[in-house]
């Protein structure tokens, strides 16, 4: 089981870099040697904007929607969201105190 989590978490990283390689790309006009680095840099020091930077790439150049967009960078945060919140309200639901 741990190994299809960190496969997907790979596939999903490989995704994200691409589609902010993509926005770079489209809206600075770079070539994506010179985008990949900037992507790595700007994703290590401003997180969130590489993720806006990275939804852009997918609905300007991968002609998505804004919402598939926002799935690719925040759906894996509100999916881990949801169950955490589950594992703790089943946990204090089943609590012997």
């Amino acid at each position: 089981m741990p190994a299809i989590i960190i496969i997907g978490q790979f596939i999903l990283g490989i995704f994200q870099i691409a589609a902010s390689v993509a926005g770079l790309e489209v809206w600075l006009g770079l070539p994506w040697l010179i985008a990949l680095p900037l992507v790595f840099l700007l994703s290590y020091f401003f997180p969130v904007i590489a993720s806006l930077v990275g939804m852009f790439g997918a609905v300007v150049a991968w002609h998505w929607s804004w919402v598939a967009a926002v799935g690719l960078f925040f759906g894996p945060f509100l999916v881990i969201m949801l169950i955490a919140m589950s594992a703790a309200t089943s946990e204090s639901s089943y609590s012997t105190e």
